[in-house]
Formats: structure tokens, C-alpha cells, sequence
């Protein structure tokens, strides 16, 4: 092992088995709570080791005018269409769920440009499916209805592709966006098992999202209100904006034993110039950046090398595949709001690695078992951890 600082070691290599636990059926939230902002919020302190338990809608209490919150204002789309599964012969089989999983892009409409495939005049869009009982090479093609059609069906990897297309008319990228949003429905956790209700179109989005794009929400932003959002400005806490529209990089589970052979999706992000030049001079003023989630510390860590240059003068529309795992320097983030995770996963890994970086005397596996003591709230509907 290797020493980081005094009594604190890392082992050289991670293993995937590092980061399981065991935990009860009932602590996953199948619901959000009845009102926002009412969930937990666990307040770990890594440098005395305690942690407070507090409220989510008293966040403001735990940060001050030196702090910069910065957020993730990705917008979820209605990611999950069903259909019927139409064979070679034309006979209608069994009705299939397909979960279209990747954006690809700033948003669906530069994904639709880019993945138009004017021959076949549809868009080549990746999907995953439970396909129970249907052989994939017996599929002619998925019937959505209302002349909607998903064919040429390949396996790609750990994924499936198709082409996605209108038989009666030329499919134009706005019918795109108003299909998803009228005909599909919202891209619920697998671990939440249970049909969709109206109130998740709602509550399975964030107050501020803006940019459509994303395939699963923020979700420590969940409980975000408009009245902790004013708390913040009175006492001048500053609030920054970031996008990063989350795909099979973030939800996907790491398949790999060995923590370094595994690789994210990547996901596409845009940062506007004017909050790196933000988040440059609060970094030059030594102040905190609390990154709300790990998308959000992802989007900033794969910026850094622009932020911490003053010469940055332009918006940045880029790509991130960075998997954070220990050892790890954050070079921007300072504070991190993140939930409870599923075991096994890249975003347990980064929560590792913050809490390595920051030297705390908690491990994350020790702040886990401690929050269901205390009877958390599980995953993305549930309670929350702000990491200072």
C-alpha cells in the first residue's frame, strides 16, 4: 500500500468487491417525499469525523457567502417507449420496453442531425431492452404505433442500435422531441419497481432543469426548492450552472473486477465561458466549490485545466469519459452533495475518492453504514450526504 498522509493508506489496486454492500429492500425510496426539500441530509465532516443530520431544505445553514454551489440544469426526456415486437412472417409477439439510453450530444436535436440517416429516413438511435422470450434475429422490426417503427435491430457491445423511423411521413427532429415526450414515458431507476405516476413527470426533474437530454435526473438536486434557492442569494451564496446530460456513463454498473479496467460512455456537457470565468476568480479568492452531484463534479473536474486558466474565452461543448476512482486529485471541486448509491457502481467509487482526497476520517463505507442506522432513504429518491 501506499501512504498519502499520516496513517492513511490506499491500496494500489481497487476492486470492483471494494465497493458492495448489503442493504434492505425497504430503505430504497420508491417515491420522492410528498413535499420537496423534506428528505435527510446527512452533513459529513471529514476533518472531525462527525455527522450531523439535518434537513435537505436547510442546505444553506451548512454553507456560507464563500461557498459557489454549482448545478447540473440537464432537463430528463421520456426516455422509455413500449411497442410490439413484429416478426419475420409480420405477426404481432409479445410487447417489449425500449429504453433509448444515449444523447450522445449537447441535446437530442444535434444527437437527431447527427444520427439522420437520410436513406433510410429515420435516426439511428441506441436502445436497451429486456427482450424475454424473443430471439433478436426474429425481430422484423418494434411497432409503436401511430406509423412509428424502430428496425434493422443490431447488437452493439452491451447495447442494441436501431433505426427509428415513420412509415408514412419524413420524421423531422421536432416530431422527434414531441414523440419521446407524448408517446414515452419517464426513464424511472430500474431499481424502482413500480409503473410511472403522473407526479414523476414532475418530481423526476429538477426545479431548474432547462437543457432536454438526459436519460436519468440529477439527483441530488431532486430536493432543490425555489425557497432554499432564495436562502442562498439573501445570504450570498453564489449558484452556478453547468450542463452534462447523463447516459449509460452514469447508471450503467462496472462489470470489471479490477476497478481500472473498466470505461464510462461517455456523456456531453456545456459549460458557458462566462461561469469558468466565475468559477476561475472564486478559485483565485479561495473560495469553496460545492459541486451538487457527481455529474456536476465530473463536468468541473474534466474542465479544470480551463478554469484554472484566466486565458479561457469561449463556451466549452465537449465530451467526458472521465471515471473518477481513488487515488484522485480534484483540482476544482471542494464540497460534494451526492445521494446514496447503488453498490458497485462508478459514482460509490467517486464518492471514495473525494473522501480519500480530502483526507477524511470517515470512510464511505462507515458514513453508509451510519445513514442506514439511521434509517436513510436510498437512491434517487432518496436522502442526501453534503461531503465538507
Amino acid at each position: 500500500p501506499r501512504q498519502l498522509a499520516a496513517g492513511f493508506f490506499i491500496k494500489e489496486s481497487m476492486n470492483l468487491s471494494d465497493y458492495d454492500y448489503q442493504f434492505p429492500q425497504d430503505a430504497i425510496a420508491m417515491y420522492p417525499p410528498e413535499k420537496r426539500g423534506t428528505t435527510k441530509l446527512f452533513v459529513v465532516n471529514t476533518q472531525t469525523g462527525e455527522i450531523e443530520i439535518d434537513q435537505y431544505e436547510n442546505l444553506d445553514k451548512h454553507l456560507t457567502a464563500q461557498d459557489v454551489l454549482v448545478r447540473n440544469i440537464t432537463k430528463v426526456f421520456h426516455a422509455r417507449l413500449f411497442g410490439m415486437a413484429i416478426n419475420k412472417t409480420g405477426q404481432s409477439g409479445k410487447q417489449v420496453e425500449v429504453f433509448f439510453t444515449e444523447p450522445h450530444a449537447q441535446s437530442l436535436e444535434e444527437y437527431a442531425r447527427r444520427q439522420y440517416d437520410p436513406k433510410e429516413k429515420g435516426y439511428k438511435l441506441e436502445f436497451l431492452t429486456a427482450l424475454r422470450g424473443i430471439r433478436l434475429d426474429s425481430i422484423r422490426y418494434i411497432d409503436f404505433g401511430d406509423n412509428l417503427r424502430l428496425k434493422k435491430i443490431s447488437k452493439n457491445n452491451d447495447s442494441l442500435t436501431g433505426i427509428l423511423y415513420k412509415t408514412d411521413s419524413d420524421f423531422s427532429v421536432e416530431e422527434l422531441f414531441t414523440m419521446f415526450e407524448q408517446k414515452g414515458k419517464v426513464p424511472l431507476p430500474p431499481y424502482i419497481k413500480r409503473s410511472t405516476v403522473v407526479s414523476d413527470d414532475e418530481r423526476y426533474q429538477t426545479i431548474f432543469a432547462e437543457k432536454l437530454g438526459s436519460v436519468a435526473a440529477p439527483t441530488a438536486s431532486l430536493n432543490f426548492t425555489k425557497t432554499l434557492e432564495a436562502r442562498l442569494a439573501k445570504q450570498g451564496t453564489a449558484i452556478a450552472e453547468v450542463t452534462l446530460h447523463v447516459g449509460r456513463g452514469t447508471f450503467m454498473p462496472l462489470r470489471h473486477e479490477r476497478i481500472e479496467d473498466n470505461i464510462l460512455h461517455s456523456e456531453p456537457y456545456f459549460v458557458k465561458n462566462s461561469t469558468i470565468t466565475a468559477l476561475h476568480l472564486a478559485k483565485q479568492d479561495q473560495k469553496r466549490i460545492i459541486a451538487m452531484g457527481t455529474t456536476t463534479t465530473r463536468t468541473l473536474e474534466s474542465i479544470a485545466p480551463q478554469i484554472l486558466d484566466a486565458n479561457t474565452s469561449h463556451d466549452i461543448l465537449s465530451e467526458t469519459k472521465l471515471f473518477v476512482y481513488p487515488p484522485f486529485r480534484f483540482k476544482i471541486v471542494d464540497g460534494l452533495l451526492t445521494n446514496f448509491h447503488f453498490p458497485r457502481s462508478s459514482l460509490i467509487t467517486l464518492v471514495d475518492a473525494f473522501l480519500q482526497y480530502k483526507r477524511s476520517k470517515l470512510s464511505w463505507r462507515t458514513i453508509y453504514e451510519f445513514a442506514m442506522k439511521n434509517e436513510a432513504r436510498l437512491f434517487s429518491y432518496g436522502d442526501s450526504m453534503l461531503i465538507l
